[in-house]
């Protein structure tokens, strides 16, 4: 099993930041190269058994199933059920905390996944910088008014 992850400060209270967060169909506004994002059914973006389904600029589709949602801990874990992506049983969380001092927030996304081996460097690599990281970017300037 990969494991990945990428962390950085969001200049926010953690409560504005888990509004952007919180609601899964809702990440086609804070994650770079989302086409349309779309929550399957009737479902709710905040049920854990929803299916988001985006359409990604550079991989096409991914369907992704909402697993866990929690308010207490400010995390939400998802896993990947469908994707052109080079890697299996993919599974993530992304996880909150309060910084203190400034009233920010600390975020954290860590991942895991299998890939084969011709694939498995370049993924390790992407995940994190091109992915998780673009993400807190994209989060970083919402939060600002930008």
């Amino acid at each position: 099993m990969i494991e990945v992850m990428a962390s950085s400060i969001l200049d926010a209270p953690v409560a504005s930041a888990w509004a952007l967060i919180r609601d899964f169909g809702s990440i086609g506004t804070w994650l770079p190269g989302v086409k349309s994002c779309l929550i399957e059914g009737d479902d709710p973006g905040d049920r854990v058994g929803a299916i988001r389904r985006l359409e990604m600029e550079d991989v096409g589709m991914i369907r992704e199933q909402l697993l866990a949602l929690s308010d207490t801990d400010h995390a939400v874990t998802f896993s990947i059920i469908e994707s052109a992506l080079p890697i299996r049983n993919y599974r993530s969380t992304l996880r909150l905390f309060p910084v203190t001092d400034g009233n920010r927030t600390f975020i954290r996304w860590k991942g895991r996944f299998e890939a084969d081996a011709d694939h498995a460097a370049a993924m390790q690599e992407r995940m994190p910088v091109q992915i998780y990281q673009a993400a807190f970017n994209r989060m970083a300037e919402r939060l600002s008014g930008k």
